[in-house]
């Protein structure tokens, strides 16, 4: 039943669609019914008795019945693919921004490879199910509904005769969706694997040739693949055979037709048309029932995306980044905290304990400390990533007050460390941080963060960065990564070892540019180098 309500809500805004196709289908069957009965009477009537004009006329009507059916199919078809790819970027786009309304660090983050294999394969055939599967469905029972009503008007025993296996169908059919649902789950589970290996794999290639690992990778994902292909085979393999069965009875009755009506010409009880007819009728009226049975593991597959996508969406907040309100803060701003202690869910223990500063407005602070102290924590918590298991964090300016919360995350500007340059334009690398910006801010920020030699590529700002600032240095890269942080408008500044890929020239001088540019803005920095210590008016050891 979730499924039903889940798959009703996901038609939203597309019904109205769905009920034309319908409508539109269901045409296309009521000609199709009706070529059945002009073929009859063309046979036995008008061939027999009727005139040169008659069989104009005959030929005419079958001919635009034909053509029409072919137009509604078309436009079937058209409307099918528009409302598919729509409903495909609506899905897309929402569980994309619901990405940003999870909770992070909390011990249940899903792999990269495994939200990407969720926001494809699944998503497809969630709108798969939506927009065109259902509608089919809908379309064949009509069909069906109509091919066994004309068939009971020519002659009521086939017909309940060809529908007597309908029964034991639908149970058997309810039997195999079980284990296809089992069976599907399981494929999808190893296709979001066999996609983190590959994910991590491009991302991490020169580290795992490094290693020397690449054969035991390498046979470990043919592992994966071989496991992945046992469990489709044995899918279809469980497919074929229940098809098998199904197809076998579902031939039993169009022989059956086939002999029914032989002995009907023989007795002289049917004509030539009638039998004609009744072919016809036996293929409208099997067809939609193996047509049911195929559309049946499709609908049975969706359950398991369904699933997998409900994990994804519910991870997420009620709140998100996208709706909380912004609290902006003018002037210069400091962050007071008070006894702070946190630690990681299922760690069994706090990074930090009772740790208490006060960041005045407008200083300059260097935070050391050894690996694992909690020093990119505390980054964390002062973002509204995380929230401190006790104590209470205060961001305030000389007339306003207020708790460290998401809302204050706008008056922070974070440079994290390291290259995290995504693929794109340089441009566009600036613009993640301030969309507005002019060519003026984007050049200004880049002096800044001594990375005027962008000037120099070729296309400057428009220069095509590959994945993970593939094109540049690590030095080159980072600088970048710094200058887009101060396009942001926060008062406060965050950098994290910003200058561990640096010579100590350049070092000296990215420091002294943001000290000399923004004099009233806090800093704290996270470094192990001296060089910005000797800065700084404080420096803090965690």
């Amino acid at each position: 039943m979730k499924y039903a309500r889940y798959l009703w809500q996901a038609m939203r805004g597309f019904r109205t669609s769905i009920a034309i196709r319908i409508l539109a289908g269901t045409g296309r069957v009521a000609l199709g019914l009706l070529m059945v009965w002009l073929s009859k009477r063309f046979i036995d009537e008008t061939i027999r008795t009727g005139t040169r004009d008659d069989i104009a006329r005959m030929i005419a009507f079958l001919v635009l019945t034909m053509v029409g059916t072919i137009v509604l199919r078309l436009v079937y078809y058209y409307m099918t693919a528009s409302a598919m790819v729509k409903k495909s970027n609506a899905l897309r786009l929402n569980l994309f921004k619901s990405l940003f309304a999870r909770d992070l660090y909390n011990g249940q983050e899903l792999h990269s490879g495994d939200v990407s294999s969720r926001l494809s394969k699944d998503i497809e055939n969630v709108a798969t199910s939506t927009i065109d599967t259902l509608p089919q469905m809908a379309v064949t029972a009509i069909q069906l509904v109509g091919a066994f009503l004309l068939m009971r008007w020519f002659d009521a025993r086939l017909a309940w005769a060809l529908l007597l296996l309908t029964p034991i169908v639908i149970v058997v059919g309810k039997l195999i969706a079980r284990k296809l649902r089992k069976m599907t789950l399981e494929i999808r589970n190893s296709e979001s694997k066999i996609q983190m290996q590959v994910q991590e794999g491009v991302e991490y290639n020169a580290v795992l040739r490094s290693l020397k690992s690449e054969k035991w990778v390498t046979e470990r994902f043919d592992s994966r693949q071989d496991q992945l292909e046992g469990e489709v085979l044995r899918r279809t393999r469980f497919t074929t055979y229940s098809r098998f069965a199904i197809g076998s009875a579902f031939g039993l009755g169009y022989l059956l037709a086939f002999i029914w009506g032989g002995l009907g010409l023989r007795d002289g009880t049917i004509t030539f048309g009638m039998m004609t007819a009744f072919l016809q009728l036996v293929g409208q009226i099997q067809h939609p029932i193996l047509t049911l049975l195929g559309l049946m593991p499709q609908l049975v597959h969706s359950t398991a995306s369904i699933d997998r996508l409900n994990e994804l969406e519910n991870s997420a907040r009620e709140s998100d980044s996208l709706t909380i309100p912004e609290q902006v803060m003018q002037g210069s701003l400091g962050v007071k905290l008070e006894n702070i202690s946190f630690g990681y869910v299922g760690s069994g223990h706090e990074v930090l304990q009772q740790f208490s500063h006060d960041f005045a407005p407008g200083s300059k602070t260097a935070i050391l400390g050894e690996t694992g102290k909690g020093k990119t924590t505390l980054f964390r918590l002062l973002l509204g990533f995380i929230e401190p298991d006790a104590g209470r964090m205060l961001i305030y300016s000389e007339n306003e007050v207020g708790a460290v919360s998401e809302s204050t995350r706008v008056n922070f500007v974070y440079v994290p460390q390291g290259n995290t340059l995504m693929s794109g334009t340089i441009r566009y690398n600036l613009q993640l941080a301030c969309p507005n910006a002019t060519k003026k801010d984007m050049l200004e920020a880049l002096h800044t963060a001594c990375a005027d030699y962008v000037q120099e590529l070729k296309g400057g700002l428009d220069f095509e960065l590959g994945e993970r600032g593939y094109g540049l240095s690590e030095g080159q890269a980072a600088r970048i990564a710094i200058a887009r942080g101060l396009l942001r408008p926060g008062n406060i500044l965050l950098f994290d070892e910003i200058s561990s890929s640096l010579d100590e020239a350049t070092e000296a001088e990215l420091y002294r540019r943001p000290f000399e540019a923004y004099p009233n803005k806090t800093m704290i920095f996270v470094t192990h180098r001296p060089a910005i210590c000797d800065m700084c008016n404080e420096i803090v050891q965690i």
